[in-house]
């Protein structure tokens, strides 16, 4: 993403059981069982993060699984990763990414053809994976320390227009005509992953794709909240909560939270990157929304995609107990594709001068994006950040050191 100004930020703070270490996490723990990967790393001073990735859904595909929290005083996250977590925060009973609509019928993630899951008809197929723990292969039935996992992924993803029929020539049997590869890159750091997808299309003739949502979440929130869309703060989550683009033109993110505030999830989808412009859906149209017991991003709507299409987006969930949650914001850490960045999300029109918890002392930090209405500046790049917020909206500082 383009930087739209450097700003070099020295924070000058107060001090937290954390000294000057930073509250995000750097060491993991990794242990590879076949198929599976177990991690855990420190969620906050009570306790892990422990995060699945195996093949799951209908179409058994390679992803996130399960994400919890299970109790751990100590400074360092514990090696026993596969162990049961205490709460689980994110199960994936359904799509964490995708699935396609093509012309009304849903093909890849979790579902089967025609929704038929009786028959339980695949619609996409796990290619190739790989895991890798700071640039180098896992092994099987060990445990290591890391920075970063990274998960590749390469699916295929059928075409429902042109499904196999059996000898009675009516009855579908199979999916085989491909419509596109999917590849994912799953890159796991702290309490993040960022998520880089990538749909090359190869069917012959031209298809429409009705809908496609790319990032969705699965959490267990009891409450919301849409920074700088249609919800001024948190507030129960229920189905029907709509952002329309032409309403909410700058939304990139949602969080959830439990009702006691132990544990936040954000999903962010980076406005700058390919997909993420939402330059192919309309005015109508919802950036993000609410359905039933899920959270949807909406990237694609009522486009065709030819043979040689190409389509990427690029996102990232993360799991938080935030620096600061008031009336008038939401400040919190993520990872991001190798990076470490601050979110600072206003909750109504600000201009004020505020402070950070300890941990984030003397960093450098330059201003990575900045919805339309904010804005940020410091006294002489030593005191405290000053933002200026018109309405609404993000700004995301980039941690240089």
């Amino acid at each position: 993403m383009k930087k739209v100004t450097l700003l070099l930020i020295y924070l000058l703070l107060t001090s937290l059981s954390y000294g000057n270490s930073r509250p995000h996490p750097n060491k993991m723990y990794v242990k590879r069982l076949g198929d599976t990967i177990y991690i855990g790393t420190k969620f906050d001073e009570k306790s892990d993060l422990l995060i699945c990735f195996r093949k799951c859904l209908n179409n058994n595909l390679m992803g996130f699984y399960q994400v919890g929290i299970a109790a751990n005083t100590t400074d360092s996250p514990l090696p026993d990763v596969s162990r049961n977590p205490d709460k689980v925060i994110n199960l994936a009973y359904s799509d964490n990414i995708g699935p396609i609509s093509i012309e009304g019928n849903f093909c890849g993630a979790n579902h089967c053809y025609k929704e038929d899951y009786t028959k339980k008809i695949k619609t996409a197929t796990c290619d190739w994976f790989s895991f890798t723990a700071d640039e180098k292969p896992l092994d099987n039935n060990r445990l290591i320390a890391c920075k970063e996992i990274q998960i590749n992924v390469v699916n295929t993803i059928y075409n429902p227009l042109l499904p196999t029929y059996g000898a009675d020539g009516k009855t579908v049997i199979s999916l085989d005509s491909v419509l596109c590869l999917e590849k994912v890159e799953y890159r796991v750091a702290g309490r993040s992953i960022s998520v880089n997808t990538e749909h090359t299309y190869v069917q012959r003739d031209p298809v429409k794709v009705t809908t496609y949502y790319g990032m969705q979440s699965m959490a267990k929130g009891d409450e919301i909240y849409f920074p700088g869309g249609s919800t001024a703060d948190f507030v129960k989550k229920q189905a029907g909560i709509n952002n329309p683009k032409s309403a909410y033109p700058e939304l990139s993110s949602w969080i959830q939270r439990d009702s006691a505030g132990s544990w936040y999830e954000a999903c962010w989808m980076n406005p700058s990157y390919e997909l993420g412009r939402r330059a192919l859906i309309t005015e109508d149209d919802n950036m993000a929304f609410t359905s039933g017991t899920k959270v949807y991003h909406r990237l694609i709507n009522g486009q065709v995609a030819k043979k040689g299409t190409i389509n990427k987006w690029s996102g990232c969930y993360t799991w938080f107990t935030p620096l600061i949650d008031n009336d008038r914001l939401l400040c919190y850490e993520m990872k991001y594709n190798g990076g470490n960045y601050l979110f600072i999300q206003t909750k109504k029109a600000v201009s004020s001068v505020f402070d950070l918890p300890a941990g984030y002392t003397n960093h450098v930090y330059s201003v990575w994006h900045t919805d339309k209405t904010q804005s940020v500046t410091t006294h002489s790049g030593k005191a405290p950040i000053k933002l200026v917020s018109k309405d609404p909206g993000t700004t995301i500082l980039k941690i240089e050191n």
